[in-house]
């Protein structure tokens, strides 16, 4: 699973929302606000737009998924693109798609830094963070 829930604040209730027929969607992907519906996280994904994890895998043919929003105080554990460094804590971070983070070791201070390194899991090579993903309410940044 790419990203799971791990502690901190309760996790928070299931939503069904509604997803664009023709995108699969797995258990654990990383879910961002296009308009009305959901799809899958992007690099290009902002505190603005994200939105949760799936709770459930879908089809191509599905148009409702179960998810979870983001809420602040869960803390995750997510894959990461990179071996992970303890100079990784405490850094915004982007997402490389809608299951890995870009752990590049430069925080990122912009829209798109939707996660917060708290730690590291395992070794370096397993390459795993826990931390927070981050929402924002405002448009503007």
């Amino acid at each position: 699973m790419a990203v799971s829930y791990v502690g901190g604040m309760t996790e928070s209730s299931a939503i069904q929302g509604t997803v664009t027929a023709g995108v699969a969607i797995a258990e654990g992907d990383v879910l961002a606000y296009n308009g009305n519906v959901l799809e899958r996280a992007t690099s290009s994904t902002t505190i603005h737009d994200i939105a949760g994890v799936a709770l459930e895998t879908i089809t191509t043919t599905d148009t409702l998924i179960l998810f979870a929003q983001f809420m602040p105080g869960q803390q995750y554990e997510v894959d990461t693109a990179n071996n992970t460094a303890t100079t990784q804590r405490y850094e915004g971070m982007i997402l490389t798609d809608h299951d890995t983070i870009n752990n590049t070791d430069t925080t990122v201070t912009g829209p798109t830094a939707v996660f917060k390194a708290f730690g590291l899991i395992g070794a370096v090579g397993d390459k795993k963070l826990i931390g927070e993903f981050q929402r924002s309410a405002s448009t503007s940044t």
